[in-house]
């Protein structure tokens, strides 16, 4: 019985942090600002190359977005010294119409490609080929951004 009793107190436990909302989303006025400071907490010096940084409208709204590689980051002396074995890590910022910007998504990934689909833009991202559910080099996935959604179209 006091087996039951802990399992059940456990589960009640469960799904109140389940249904406990999520944070919002931190509005920061200048996303370069905001990553170039967390770069600054994991890097002593840190030289940023060209390809750091990329303002494009990448979920259609007419709002120039952004997106950050910190695999351009030589980070004390090492180049590359944030990226990992699946990747480097790439951030998604959308501006808001209020003004700011938010960090939408984070991903480790090989490279991105900005493509014109149908009229709308989408990534084009190279990612670890576990993405794609396989074990070979890597695979390329194909996202829409809508709003604040990524959405998967294909991966190969």
């Amino acid at each position: 019985m006091a087996i039951r009793m802990s399992f059940l107190a456990l589960l009640c436990a469960a799904l109140v942090a389940a249904a406990t909302p999520v944070r919002a989303a931190e509005i920061v006025p200048d996303a370069m600002a905001a990553v170039q400071a967390e770069v600054a907490k994991r890097c002593k010096t840190a030289v940023y190359g060209e390809d750091f940084a990329e303002n494009v409208d990448f979920n259609n709204d007419r709002q120039t977005d952004a997106i950050f590689n910190l695999g351009a980051v030589n980070c004390d002396g090492v180049p590359g010294g944030l990226c990992g074995n699946v990747g480097c890590p790439h951030e998604f910022y959308i501006r808001v119409a209020e003004g700011g910007y938010f960090l939408a998504a984070t991903a480790d990934l090989y490279g991105y490609e900005m493509k014109k689909r149908f009229g709308n833009m989408v990534l084009e991202l190279k990612a670890n080929a576990a993405s794609c559910g396989r074990s070979d080099d890597y695979c390329i996935m194909t996202i829409r951004v809508r709003n604040t959604r990524f959405e998967t179209i294909s991966k190969k």
